[in-house]
């Protein structure tokens, strides 16, 4: 017969066991939140403390202790691992890893030392993780082998029920904005939204609806519904035609994503050609996409070319590389297709079986020209080697008809060397390089190309890590110096043209050392970090001043246009620079920049440019636009909508010029 006392002793161990299991995920969420930067809600609290419970619901199940104890600590084991990954992946890229990037583990541990220097700048908040496990292990556990009578599985089980729906009723009720709860919910994955008012697990969770289940609850509203103004158009004073291609928009189809589809894009109003269409035809092509390239960079001493090209070119005063979700690869297929990244996925590696008609690979095949792609790593590193014949390259990257110098990062100026036996002699030509010399970390004893260049930057007023990252950029410098000597040596280089943007702008520095590189302070929240340059130039052109807002999502249309390329501009989620429609500037956390006002999804912030008078009815259109221009380029990769129109025939014209 217990006596009073050890009833009270088992209730207080009870009582201290359930806390410590239901109190776990919420340290956890407190931590990342801290780290992260993420603020805690009254939604991700909730959610935490039901996750918390069902952990303590699973040490209700087994009959023996031991096996108890033991699923209760795997599965603590396992979202520690989770938020500990988590974290320190968001220190290196700025933004959570998706399920499916758990495919390309293998290859990711190429860069374990610079996982290892992340985590070791994080040492606090690893502290903040492993004391919890110690306590885990210690307290917990002599709590738990103590007598106390097992706790009720559904007790447990109705507690975390009933605390994850109070946090999905206070969602719902919060509004139908472009990242308001109900959306994230319901319609859009927007992680960087959902970490900060759900939490990492239920963010996994959406993962998994949106990318494994493809379960969507609602769909834009339909087109009718729209506001009747267009969307910030300055037509030009000339009318040159637009550039479309003869479709067949079938909204009768009896496939309903398709009809959809087809009545969205048949909507949309074309772009102008204009005085540039055609400036650049029969030229050849250069596209680098360089490897956290910042126009900070660019200066006539230290790096001669790169001034040259910006100079003496288009230069553009107000462009944007942003960061999407799966870094390089994500910001290398906006580039070159146009199109937004579909968030949780590899977008380039969906569309390797799709048939991409737009990519400049395939314009330039389809009119006899020979297209080439060039990478000086890995050419297997994030399924290029399925991805660029997609885009109608013929593909070289190292371990397939590149042998470059083993070493890390791999020399951008071997890459240019080896590469160009293989098409300089050609008569006319489109190439694309992915460089890899600027690639992070930014340390003088792991980097080799910033080890190679240090003497050229001892003396700058840096420190050591911006100092790294710019002696790795000279790798960049050299080679294009190599590119435009060789070109004009065989002849090529008054009838090539050289376009150069960035993948991300240099997340291997903090914030604070980008703004010292930049000359300033501090980097202005939130878009001022993703400021950048994009070069394009051909010889003897006048420079071209270039205004009007724009990004890396806008290089293909403009270059299309450029080269008086076959294109229709309804397909595309980017703008011609040229054509007289202000393009928006789209950013992964559904921000966006347009001509006339800054939209800051994250805080619902509007800011005016130029003295503008922005009404609530324009903002609202443009916050509609960019849903579903988010919402239909993801449709686009998912359902090979280009092929669709292709097969059907609808697409006439394009078929018989470009397919």
């Amino acid at each position: 017969m217990k006596n009073r006392k050890q009833e009270q002793l088992e209730i207080l161990t009870a009582c201290k066991r359930t806390l410590f299991m239901v109190g776990y995920l919420l340290w956890d969420e407190l931590v990342l939140s801290v780290t992260m930067d993420l603020g805690f809600t009254l939604a991700k609290c909730l959610l935490a403390l039901c996750g918390g419970a069902l952990l303590h619901a699973l040490g209700a199940l087994p009959q023996r202790k031991t096996a108890a104890f033991g699923l209760q600590s795997a599965a603590c084991i396992c979202v520690s691992v989770l938020y500990v990954s988590q974290s320190i992946y968001f220190s290196i890229f700025h933004t959570p890893y998706y399920l499916k990037s758990l495919l390309g583990l293998g290859k990711a541990l190429e860069f374990s030392d610079v996982a290892l220097r992340a985590a070791a700048k994080n040492a606090g908040m690893l502290t903040a993780f492993a004391v919890q496990l110690l306590l885990l292990f210690t307290v917990y556990r002599k709590w738990f082998w103590q007598r106390v009578q097992r706790p009720p599985c559904a007790f447990s089980l109705l507690t975390a029920i009933w605390l994850c729906t109070l946090a999905l009723c206070l969602s719902l009720s919060d509004g139908r904005g472009p990242v308001s709860p109900r959306m994230q919910l319901l319609q859009s994955f927007v992680p960087s939204a959902s970490l900060r008012t759900f939490g990492l697990l239920p963010t996994m969770a959406l993962d998994v609806k949106f990318n494994f289940l493809h379960l969507m609850q609602e769909t834009p509203k339909p087109v009718e519904d729209l506001p009747d103004d267009p969307v910030s158009v300055s037509s030009p004073e000339t009318v040159w035609g637009e550039n479309v291609l003869s479709i067949d928009f079938n909204t009768e189809e009896t496939d309903a994503v398709f009809r959809e589809m087809n009545a969205w894009f048949g909507s949309r109003t074309p772009t102008q050609k204009n005085e540039y269409t055609g400036l650049f035809q029969g030229k050849n092509l250069i596209l680098l996409t360089c490897e956290g390239f910042s126009d900070a960079l660019i200066d006539p001493v230290q790096t001669p070319t790169l001034h040259k090209l910006y100079s003496e070119g288009f230069r553009f005063h107000n462009f944007y590389t942003p960061v999407w979700g799966v870094s390089t690869s994500d910001g290398e297929f906006v580039a070159t297709t146009g199109l937004l990244p579909k968030t949780g996925v590899w977008s380039y590696t969906e569309i390797a079986d799709n048939s991409m008609p737009f990519a400049l690979g395939v314009q330039f095949a389809k009119q006899g020209k020979p297209a080439f792609a060039f990478h000086g790593h890995d050419y297997t590193y994030y399924n290029r080697d399925r991805s660029y014949p997609a885009m109608g390259y013929v593909y070289y990257g190292q371990g397939n008809g590149l042998d470059l110098t083993k070493q890390w990062p791999e020399s951008d100026v071997e890459m240019v060397e080896e590469s160009l036996p293989f098409y300089i002699e050609e008569e006319t030509f489109h190439v694309y390089y992915m460089t890899i010399s600027g690639h992070l970390g930014y340390t003088f004893s792991g980097n080799r190309m910033a080890s190679k260049h240090r003497e050229q930057v001892e003396d700058l007023p840096y420190g050591e890590e911006v100092r790294a990252y710019i002696a790795c950029q000279m790798e960049l410098e050299d080679a294009l110096a190599l590119l435009v000597s060789r070109l004009d040596q065989a002849g090529q280089l008054e009838n090539t043209v050289i376009a150069l943007s960035a993948d991300h702008y240099p997340y291997g520095l903090t914030n604070e050392q980008y703004a010292q590189l930049r000359g300033r302070e501090a980097l202005a929240p939130p878009f001022e970090l993703y400021e950048n340059g994009f070069l394009l130039w051909t010889p003897g052109m006048e420079p071209v001043d270039v205004e009007v807002p724009c990004s890396s999502l806008d290089i293909l249309p403009t270059l299309s246009n450029l080269f008086g390329l076959p294109y229709d501009s309804r397909l595309m989620m980017g703008t011609d620079a040229f054509s007289g429609t202000s393009p928006m500037v789209l950013f992964a956390d559904h921000s966006f920049i347009t001509e006339r006002f800054c939209y800051d999804a994250g805080s619902g912030q509007i800011q005016p440019l130029n003295d503008a008078v922005v009404s609530q009815k324009e903002v609202e259109q443009c916050i509609r636009e960019m849903e579903q221009r988010f919402t239909y380029s993801a449709r686009i990769i998912e359902t090979d909508y280009y092929g669709y129109l292709l097969r059907s025939g609808r697409m006439k014209e394009s078929a018989e010029s470009i397919r």
